[in-house]
């Protein structure tokens, strides 16, 4: 082995799949604050963005 390199035995283990599910959660969310585009809690889109989002899922 390499002078200054060193690698790590890691045992494999099953993970929960609520558990990947949170993880991803709480990675998504992170990132969304690190890049400042955070959706407040009980935020409602208005109807005119509700319509423009709906046509732009059509046209998809």
């Amino acid at each position: 082995m390499e002078p200054g390199r060193e690698v790590a035995d890691v045992e494999r283990r099953v993970v929960n799949k609520k558990a990947v599910q949170r993880s991803v959660i709480r990675s998504t969310k992170a990132s969304a604050q690190l890049e400042r585009r955070i959706v407040p809690t009980g935020f409602v889109r208005s109807e005119r963005v509700e319509r423009f989002l709906a046509e732009r899922r059509q046209r998809g």
